[in-house]
């Protein structure tokens, strides 16, 4: 009976650890975590050498995108959230439309200008609004 009982209980505390981070999240926590996703996977692009590695990355960048829209829709500051999407409509707007196809023309040259600038501006902007830490 001692035995069963203390696998019922080493199994509980091992579902509560597991579970405990979630429970932690926050919809800022979460919103600069995916940021930081969104940001590799797009640096990750400028260095992929095939399409179906640009394609894979695209999706995950799309992917961190939908979680930071997300996020930001359960934010309970809505200061802090209406800053962070005026940011965030800008970042994306020219990720999309310029920073993504400039990869796929292969000019990845042009893509790291723009992500090394004005979007390396936009992000540290979005990651002071969201007090991400470092």
């Amino acid at each position: 009976m001692a035995i069963s009982r203390s696998i019922v209980v080493t199994i509980a505390l091992g579902l509560g650890l597991t579970l405990a981070p979630a429970a932690w999240a926050t919809p800022a926590s979460e919103t600069c975590a995916a940021l930081a996703e969104a940001r590799n996977s797009l640096y990750s692009m400028l260095h992929a050498k095939d399409k179906s590695a640009r394609d894979a990355l695209t999706a995950k960048t799309q992917a961190a995108s939908i979680k930071i829209d997300s996020a930001l829709a359960r934010m309970t500051d809505a200061k802090v959230a209406t800053d962070f999407k005026e940011v965030w409509n800008q970042f994306t707007a020219t990720r999309d439309s310029e920073i993504i196809p400039a990869i796929y023309q292969g000019n990845i040259d042009d893509a790291k200008k723009i992500a090394n600038g004005i979007q390396f501006q936009r992000f540290s902007r979005m990651w002071s609004i969201m007090s991400c830490s470092r």
